[in-house]
């Protein structure tokens, strides 16, 4: 009994002392491998969260397109010219645009290199929305370049000839014979428009508006009349057989690849930029709607919006002979008069300048003649003196000509 109830015990002890040594066995490898065990979690950890990152990550670069670049680009890429930009060689200008209180968004290109695109102050102050590199300005009368360009178009076609007279399509109107293609270009038809249609709905009622109305006050040399580019977008009409606003987004959207948007879009468009007025900046308190009419009317001659990359491409485009003949632009832009207008723009020698304004919107631009150095500021707010002003300072400082805005 004695040797059986010790056995017994015994084996009670053997059972626990086992699971003990088993016990501390595997937490004594456990503790030996901690580290990679360690090493293996967290690297199972760090891939998931590599992955998280990197997802996070492409939503963040997704989300942040118009983080601000801080080297030059080549304006010579059309996809740098969406790109918020603000070189070391910018920085002076960013300054002045901002002591000058600029609201708008501004271009600046140096030796074919952008080194300032940026946005300044507000496109919609109700809603807190900046203007930025994508915001839409009406471009007003450098408009006329564009419709230029489709003419120039159309003598490269062989449809039309810079001698062709206005009579050949419209001779309804008196002394039509004697008025030319290029004339109405360089605006020396001497044509104007006694009073403004009030009442017009769509393109063929400004035109015929026009083709009854004009008349020959100024003949033979420079009156500047939006009535020539009204009748030009007629003749584009009539020859194409197709509305202005298909040859414009055909020429330069669909083409080109240009953002061109059309008065009526503009409005419902998400960079779409409110209009103020006011001589201060600051005042955001002062909305302009537009007029009765007042895009409508300006078929041919100001009722488009565009970005200020996409603008300087289409003149980057038009002085490389890229969009045009040269040789059929160099005969365009040849003067008749002292007159500097030369088909949407002034040519100043050295440099163009394209000026637009339209319900408190104002495009501007001084461009070298090779494109090469530039400067566009579209606004949609601000003293237009002070604007006009601050286009010779930024010119000048960038290239040292003396520019007469």
């Amino acid at each position: 009994m004695r040797g059986r109830h010790f056995k017994s015990k015994k084996n009670r002890f053997i059972f626990p002392l086992i699971l003990v040594l088993i016990v501390g066995g595997l937490g004594y490898w456990l503790y030996g491998n901690r580290e990679g065990l360690f090493f293996a979690t967290a690297s199972t950890t760090e891939n998931t969260s590599e992955q998280s990152t990197t997802s996070s990550s492409y939503s963040e670069n997704e989300t942040n397109n118009n983080e601000t670049i801080t080297s030059a680009l080549s304006a010579a890429e059309y996809q740098n010219l969406s790109k918020d930009l603000l070189a070391p060689s910018g920085e002076s200008f960013d300054t002045r645009l901002k002591l000058e209180n600029f609201v708008g968004t501004a271009l600046i290109v140096k030796n074919g290199q952008i080194i300032l695109q940026q946005g300044y102050g507000y496109q919609d102050f109700a809603n807190q929305k900046r203007n930025s590199v994508a915001s839409l300005y009406q471009i007003g009368s450098v408009q006329k370049s564009l419709t230029a360009t489709l003419i120039y178009k159309q003598i490269e076609a062989g449809r039309l000839t810079l001698d062709t007279p206005l009579s050949q399509f419209f001779p309804q109107i008196y002394g039509s014979e004697n008025i030319t293609i290029k004339q109405m270009l360089h605006m020396t038809s001497g044509l104007a428009l006694p009073e403004i249609p009030l009442s017009v709905k769509n393109e063929a009622e400004v035109v015929n508006f026009a083709v009854n109305n004009a008349q020959i006050k100024y003949s033979g040399r420079f009156f500047y009349s939006p009535v020539n580019y009204v009748l030009l977008a007629g003749i584009l009409r009539q020859i194409t057989h197709t509305s202005y606003a298909q040859l414009i987004q055909q020429t330069f959207a669909n083409q080109m690849g240009l953002k061109i948007i059309e008065y009526p879009n503009w409005y419902q468009n998400s960079n779409h930029t409110v209009s103020y007025g006011g001589k201060d900046a600051a005042d955001y308190s002062q909305v302009v709607t537009e007029k009765n009419g007042q895009f409508v009317r300006e078929l041919g001659t100001g009722n488009l919006a565009m970005t200020t990359g996409d603008l300087y491409w289409y003149y980057h485009q038009l002085l490389s002979g890229k969009l045009v003949n040269p040789t059929i632009l160099n005969a365009a832009w040849q003067r008749e008069t002292k007159a500097t207008y030369n088909g949407g723009q002034y040519d100043k020698g050295l440099y163009l300048r394209a000026n637009g304004m339209i319900a408190s919107q104002h495009c501007m631009v001084l461009i070298s003649k090779d494109g090469q150095n530039a400067v566009l500021l579209l606004s949609n707010h601000g003293n237009v003196l002070n604007h006009k002003t601050l286009m010779n300072e930024l010119y000048q400082d960038l290239t040292g000509t003396i520019a007469n805005f």
